[in-house]
Protein backbone atom coordinates (compact mmCIF):
# COMPACT_ATOMS: atom_id res chain seq x y z
CA UNK A 1 0.00 0.00 0.00
CA UNK A 2 1.40 3.30 -1.22
CA UNK A 3 1.78 5.63 2.52
CA UNK A 4 3.31 8.69 0.47
CA UNK A 5 0.77 11.75 1.79
CA UNK A 6 1.27 14.69 0.44
CA UNK A 7 -0.57 18.11 1.62
CA UNK A 8 -2.59 18.53 -1.48
CA UNK A 9 -3.30 14.57 -1.18
CA UNK A 10 -4.24 14.81 2.36
CA UNK A 11 -6.46 18.24 1.65
CA UNK A 12 -8.52 15.83 -1.48
CA UNK A 13 -8.79 12.80 1.21
CA UNK A 14 -12.03 12.30 2.72
CA UNK A 15 -12.47 12.60 6.61
CA UNK A 16 -15.15 9.01 6.81
CA UNK A 17 -14.58 6.21 4.78
CA UNK A 18 -16.79 2.82 4.74
CA UNK A 19 -14.33 -0.25 4.33
CA UNK A 20 -13.88 -4.17 4.37
CA UNK A 21 -12.25 -4.24 7.73
CA UNK A 22 -10.01 -7.35 5.57
CA UNK A 23 -7.92 -3.70 5.18
CA UNK A 24 -7.84 -2.43 8.56
CA UNK A 25 -4.07 -3.44 9.45
CA UNK A 26 -2.59 -1.76 6.38
CA UNK A 27 -4.80 1.28 7.17
CA UNK A 28 -3.41 1.14 10.25
CA UNK A 29 0.09 0.53 9.56
CA UNK A 30 -0.11 3.22 6.46
CA UNK A 31 -1.05 5.37 9.57
CA UNK A 32 -4.14 6.82 7.80
CA UNK A 33 -7.01 6.12 10.33
CA UNK A 34 -7.68 7.54 13.49
CA UNK A 35 -7.61 4.91 16.23
CA UNK A 36 -10.17 5.23 19.24
CA UNK A 37 -12.39 7.60 17.58
CA UNK A 38 -14.52 7.61 20.04
CA UNK A 39 -18.39 7.49 19.08
CA UNK A 40 -21.39 8.90 20.48
CA UNK A 41 -22.53 4.74 20.76
CA UNK A 42 -19.53 2.89 21.85
CA UNK A 43 -18.57 -0.16 20.18
CA UNK A 44 -18.37 -3.17 22.88
CA UNK A 45 -20.68 -5.99 22.22
CA UNK A 46 -24.02 -5.00 23.47
CA UNK A 47 -24.10 -2.11 21.14
CA UNK A 48 -22.45 -3.88 18.39
CA UNK A 49 -22.19 -8.32 17.22
CA UNK A 50 -19.43 -9.39 18.56
CA UNK A 51 -17.83 -10.56 15.33
CA UNK A 52 -18.01 -6.83 14.38
CA UNK A 53 -16.42 -5.61 18.08
CA UNK A 54 -13.42 -8.08 17.22
CA UNK A 55 -12.78 -6.98 13.45
CA UNK A 56 -12.42 -3.36 14.13
CA UNK A 57 -9.56 -4.59 16.79
CA UNK A 58 -5.90 -4.06 15.88
CA UNK A 59 -3.25 -4.54 17.88
CA UNK A 60 -5.28 -3.51 21.54
CA UNK A 61 -6.87 -0.25 19.64
CA UNK A 62 -10.53 0.32 18.01
CA UNK A 63 -9.85 1.45 14.41
CA UNK A 64 -13.54 1.54 12.94
CA UNK A 65 -17.38 1.98 13.75
CA UNK A 66 -19.05 -1.30 12.24
CA UNK A 67 -22.03 -0.69 9.75
CA UNK A 68 -22.43 -3.87 8.07
CA UNK A 69 -21.35 -7.62 8.61
CA UNK A 70 -21.91 -10.29 5.57
CA UNK A 71 -20.91 -14.05 5.75
CA UNK A 72 -21.82 -17.36 3.27
CA UNK A 73 -24.96 -19.38 4.92
CA UNK A 74 -26.31 -22.44 2.98
CA UNK A 75 -29.98 -21.74 2.73
CA UNK A 76 -32.18 -25.15 2.39
CA UNK A 77 -34.52 -24.17 -0.41
CA UNK A 78 -38.02 -25.63 -2.28
CA UNK A 79 -39.21 -24.07 -5.37
CA UNK A 80 -43.07 -24.21 -5.68
CA UNK A 81 -42.38 -23.45 -9.31
CA UNK A 82 -39.07 -25.94 -9.58
CA UNK A 83 -39.30 -28.82 -12.69
CA UNK A 84 -36.00 -30.01 -11.93
CA UNK A 85 -34.78 -32.79 -9.96
CA UNK A 86 -33.34 -31.12 -6.42
CA UNK A 87 -30.17 -30.96 -5.99
CA UNK A 88 -27.40 -30.79 -3.27
CA UNK A 89 -25.57 -27.59 -3.69
CA UNK A 90 -25.67 -24.54 -5.50
CA UNK A 91 -23.11 -21.94 -5.11
CA UNK A 92 -19.42 -20.50 -6.37
CA UNK A 93 -16.27 -21.37 -5.46
CA UNK A 94 -14.84 -19.72 -7.96
CA UNK A 95 -14.58 -16.11 -8.54
CA UNK A 96 -13.89 -12.78 -6.47
CA UNK A 97 -13.17 -13.99 -2.51
CA UNK A 98 -14.83 -17.38 -3.36
CA UNK A 99 -12.08 -19.87 -3.25
CA UNK A 100 -9.71 -18.05 -0.69
CA UNK A 101 -12.81 -17.07 1.70
CA UNK A 102 -14.09 -20.81 1.73
CA UNK A 103 -10.62 -21.94 2.64
CA UNK A 104 -10.44 -19.19 5.58
CA UNK A 105 -13.94 -20.34 6.60
CA UNK A 106 -12.92 -23.71 6.45
CA UNK A 107 -10.11 -23.31 8.68
CA UNK A 108 -12.27 -21.28 10.81
CA UNK A 109 -15.09 -23.42 11.09
CA UNK A 110 -12.99 -26.19 12.71
CA UNK A 111 -10.53 -24.12 14.78
CA UNK A 112 -11.87 -20.59 15.18
CA UNK A 113 -9.81 -17.44 13.93
CA UNK A 114 -7.38 -17.28 17.59
CA UNK A 115 -6.26 -20.25 16.28
CA UNK A 116 -5.06 -18.87 12.97
CA UNK A 117 -1.08 -18.32 12.35
CA UNK A 118 0.63 -16.90 9.97
CA UNK A 119 1.51 -20.67 8.03
CA UNK A 120 -2.45 -21.01 7.36
CA UNK A 121 -1.79 -17.81 5.08
CA UNK A 122 1.75 -18.87 3.75
CA UNK A 123 1.22 -22.86 3.21
CA UNK A 124 -2.59 -23.87 2.74
CA UNK A 125 -0.85 -27.59 1.24
CA UNK A 126 0.00 -28.16 4.65
CA UNK A 127 -4.20 -27.75 6.05
CA UNK A 128 -4.92 -31.27 4.58
CA UNK A 129 -7.56 -31.50 6.97
CA UNK A 130 -8.86 -28.05 5.81
CA UNK A 131 -8.91 -29.08 1.97
CA UNK A 132 -10.09 -32.61 2.33
CA UNK A 133 -13.49 -30.94 3.99
CA UNK A 134 -13.84 -28.18 1.11
CA UNK A 135 -13.37 -30.82 -1.60
CA UNK A 136 -15.96 -32.82 0.05
CA UNK A 137 -18.55 -30.06 -0.09
CA UNK A 138 -17.77 -29.01 -3.28
CA UNK A 139 -18.17 -32.51 -4.71
CA UNK A 140 -21.82 -32.67 -3.25
CA UNK A 141 -22.23 -30.11 -5.92
CA UNK A 142 -21.69 -32.58 -8.99
CA UNK A 143 -24.93 -33.29 -10.84
CA UNK A 144 -25.98 -36.57 -12.77
CA UNK A 145 -23.81 -36.39 -15.93
CA UNK A 146 -20.44 -35.62 -13.76
CA UNK A 147 -20.36 -31.78 -14.13
CA UNK A 148 -19.59 -29.49 -11.43
CA UNK A 149 -20.71 -26.10 -11.78
CA UNK A 150 -19.78 -24.75 -8.56
CA UNK A 151 -15.69 -25.38 -9.68
CA UNK A 152 -16.39 -24.95 -13.52
CA UNK A 153 -17.03 -21.50 -13.46
CA UNK A 154 -20.21 -22.01 -14.19
CA UNK A 155 -21.09 -20.20 -11.49
CA UNK A 156 -18.02 -17.58 -10.93
CA UNK A 157 -18.99 -14.21 -10.35
CA UNK A 158 -22.40 -15.11 -11.68
CA UNK A 159 -25.52 -14.88 -9.35
CA UNK A 160 -28.05 -14.36 -11.37
CA UNK A 161 -27.11 -18.02 -12.96
CA UNK A 162 -27.11 -19.47 -9.56
CA UNK A 163 -30.91 -18.18 -8.32
CA UNK A 164 -32.30 -19.21 -11.61
CA UNK A 165 -31.22 -23.13 -10.80
CA UNK A 166 -32.53 -22.58 -7.20
CA UNK A 167 -35.95 -21.28 -8.82
CA UNK A 168 -35.47 -23.93 -11.52
CA UNK A 169 -35.08 -27.17 -8.67
CA UNK A 170 -37.85 -28.16 -6.61
CA UNK A 171 -35.28 -27.93 -4.13
CA UNK A 172 -31.98 -27.16 -2.94
CA UNK A 173 -28.86 -26.17 -0.91
CA UNK A 174 -27.93 -22.41 -1.84
CA UNK A 175 -24.76 -21.06 -0.32
CA UNK A 176 -24.60 -17.25 -0.99
CA UNK A 177 -24.44 -14.06 0.89
CA UNK A 178 -27.56 -13.33 2.56
CA UNK A 179 -28.48 -10.81 0.46
CA UNK A 180 -28.33 -12.76 -2.48
CA UNK A 181 -30.65 -15.18 -0.68
CA UNK A 182 -32.89 -12.09 -0.10
CA UNK A 183 -32.67 -11.54 -4.00
CA UNK A 184 -33.46 -15.06 -4.84
CA UNK A 185 -36.66 -14.28 -2.87
CA UNK A 186 -37.71 -11.17 -4.39
CA UNK A 187 -36.98 -12.78 -7.97
CA UNK A 188 -39.34 -15.20 -6.99
CA UNK A 189 -41.72 -15.44 -4.40
CA UNK A 190 -42.54 -19.08 -5.02
CA UNK A 191 -39.38 -20.48 -2.80
CA UNK A 192 -39.53 -21.04 0.56
CA UNK A 193 -36.40 -20.92 2.49
CA UNK A 194 -36.83 -24.47 4.84
CA UNK A 195 -33.68 -23.78 7.25
CA UNK A 196 -30.20 -21.37 7.18
CA UNK A 197 -27.35 -22.83 8.77
CA UNK A 198 -23.43 -22.21 8.87
CA UNK A 199 -21.98 -24.48 5.84
CA UNK A 200 -20.47 -27.58 6.42
CA UNK A 201 -16.90 -27.56 6.42
CA UNK A 202 -16.65 -30.72 9.32
CA UNK A 203 -15.51 -28.37 11.71
CA UNK A 204 -16.98 -27.21 15.20
CA UNK A 205 -19.65 -24.75 13.17
CA UNK A 206 -17.43 -21.48 13.82
CA UNK A 207 -19.09 -18.30 10.81
CA UNK A 208 -16.17 -16.43 9.12
CA UNK A 209 -18.00 -12.91 9.64
CA UNK A 210 -17.07 -10.05 7.37
CA UNK A 211 -17.24 -6.64 7.92
CA UNK A 212 -17.61 -3.03 6.80
CA UNK A 213 -16.43 -0.44 8.95
CA UNK A 214 -17.08 3.34 8.94
CA UNK A 215 -13.08 4.77 9.60
CA UNK A 216 -11.94 8.27 10.03
CA UNK A 217 -9.15 10.39 8.20
CA UNK A 218 -6.39 10.53 10.61
CA UNK A 219 -4.83 14.06 9.19
CA UNK A 220 -8.54 15.42 9.98
CA UNK A 221 -10.15 13.46 12.54
CA UNK A 222 -9.54 16.66 15.12
CA UNK A 223 -10.16 19.75 13.08
CA UNK A 224 -13.35 17.62 11.86
CA UNK A 225 -14.48 15.86 14.84
CA UNK A 226 -17.62 17.18 16.23
CA UNK A 227 -19.10 16.26 12.06
CA UNK A 228 -17.66 12.98 11.82
CA UNK A 229 -19.29 11.96 15.15
CA UNK A 230 -22.99 13.42 13.97
CA UNK A 231 -22.52 11.46 10.50
CA UNK A 232 -21.16 8.24 12.05
CA UNK A 233 -23.89 8.55 14.42
CA UNK A 234 -26.88 9.38 11.76
CA UNK A 235 -24.98 6.45 9.74
CA UNK A 236 -25.05 3.72 12.03
CA UNK A 237 -28.44 4.19 13.94
CA UNK A 238 -31.49 1.62 13.91
CA UNK A 239 -33.44 3.98 12.39
CA UNK A 240 -31.46 4.35 9.08
CA UNK A 241 -30.28 0.82 9.07
CA UNK A 242 -33.71 -0.07 9.15
CA UNK A 243 -34.81 2.63 6.52
CA UNK A 244 -32.23 0.63 3.61
CA UNK A 245 -32.71 -3.01 4.79
CA UNK A 246 -36.59 -2.20 3.65
CA UNK A 247 -35.76 -0.54 0.89
CA UNK A 248 -37.18 3.12 2.22
CA UNK A 249 -34.86 4.79 -0.24
CA UNK A 250 -37.34 2.91 -3.17
CA UNK A 251 -40.31 3.49 -4.74
CA UNK A 252 -41.75 0.00 -4.35
CA UNK A 253 -41.78 -2.59 -1.49
CA UNK A 254 -38.34 -4.80 -0.70
CA UNK A 255 -35.96 -6.06 2.05
CA UNK A 256 -32.49 -6.06 1.15
CA UNK A 257 -31.35 -8.74 3.26
CA UNK A 258 -28.07 -6.86 4.48
CA UNK A 259 -27.23 -7.72 8.02
CA UNK A 260 -26.47 -4.62 9.78
CA UNK A 261 -24.11 -4.63 12.79
CA UNK A 262 -25.54 -2.77 15.32
CA UNK A 263 -27.14 -5.37 17.55
CA UNK A 264 -30.51 -3.60 18.00
CA UNK A 265 -31.71 -4.14 14.51
CA UNK A 266 -32.54 -7.64 15.41
CA UNK A 267 -34.91 -6.79 18.59
CA UNK A 268 -37.28 -4.29 15.86
CA UNK A 269 -40.75 -6.10 15.72
CA UNK A 270 -40.43 -6.19 12.02
CA UNK A 271 -37.31 -7.84 12.08
CA UNK A 272 -38.01 -10.37 14.57
CA UNK A 273 -41.27 -11.85 13.10
CA UNK A 274 -38.92 -12.08 9.34
CA UNK A 275 -38.46 -15.82 8.67
CA UNK A 276 -35.40 -15.10 6.78
CA UNK A 277 -34.03 -12.65 9.36
CA UNK A 278 -34.85 -14.60 12.38
CA UNK A 279 -32.97 -17.63 10.77
CA UNK A 280 -29.71 -16.06 9.86
CA UNK A 281 -29.45 -14.32 13.28
CA UNK A 282 -29.54 -17.52 14.88
CA UNK A 283 -26.91 -18.43 12.92
CA UNK A 284 -24.53 -15.99 13.23
CA UNK A 285 -25.25 -14.87 16.75
CA UNK A 286 -24.60 -18.51 17.90
CA UNK A 287 -21.81 -19.04 15.32
CA UNK A 288 -20.35 -16.11 14.15
CA UNK A 289 -16.84 -15.13 14.19
CA UNK A 290 -14.50 -12.17 13.15
CA UNK A 291 -11.97 -13.02 10.16
CA UNK A 292 -8.51 -11.61 10.18
CA UNK A 293 -7.86 -7.91 9.45
CA UNK A 294 -4.65 -7.74 7.94
CA UNK A 295 -2.56 -9.53 5.86
CA UNK A 296 -5.52 -11.45 3.66
CA UNK A 297 -6.14 -8.92 0.73
CA UNK A 298 -2.92 -9.24 -1.00
CA UNK A 299 -2.99 -13.00 -0.27
CA UNK A 300 -5.80 -13.59 -1.82
CA UNK A 301 -4.84 -14.34 -5.19
CA UNK A 302 -2.41 -16.43 -3.85
CA UNK A 303 -4.50 -18.31 -1.41
CA UNK A 304 -6.98 -18.98 -3.96
CA UNK A 305 -4.54 -20.18 -6.95
CA UNK A 306 -2.83 -22.66 -4.42
CA UNK A 307 -5.62 -24.28 -2.95
CA UNK A 308 -7.05 -24.69 -6.33
CA UNK A 309 -4.22 -25.99 -7.33
CA UNK A 310 -4.18 -28.68 -4.44
CA UNK A 311 -8.08 -29.55 -5.17
CA UNK A 312 -7.22 -29.66 -8.77
CA UNK A 313 -9.37 -27.08 -9.72
CA UNK A 314 -8.75 -24.91 -13.24
CA UNK A 315 -6.74 -22.26 -11.90
CA UNK A 316 -8.15 -18.39 -11.76
CA UNK A 317 -6.30 -15.75 -14.48
CA UNK A 318 -8.52 -12.63 -13.40
CA UNK A 319 -7.68 -10.73 -10.08
CA UNK A 320 -11.09 -10.18 -8.36
CA UNK A 321 -12.16 -6.92 -6.21
CA UNK A 322 -13.61 -6.45 -3.06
Amino acid sequence: MDTRHTSEAVARAYDVVEVDTILLGELVTSNLIQPDPNPVVPVNDISFLRSAVDAVRYNGHQYGIPTLVCANFLAEITSLKGTQDAVNLIGSFRGSWALSGHYLNAYINKYGSSAMDEGVLSNPSKQRDILRNIKHFSDSCVRKNGNNPCIDNTYKDNTDAQINDVIASKRSSFLAYAEVIGQALFTDAGLVIQSVRAPPFGGAGHLQMYTDALVANRNTYEAKKDAIKKFITFYTSINFRFEYAYCGDMDFKCIRYVLPAISGFYSLEKVEQNCLYSQLRDVFMTSGTAGPNHEIYYKKDYLDASVAKELKYPPLSLRGEI
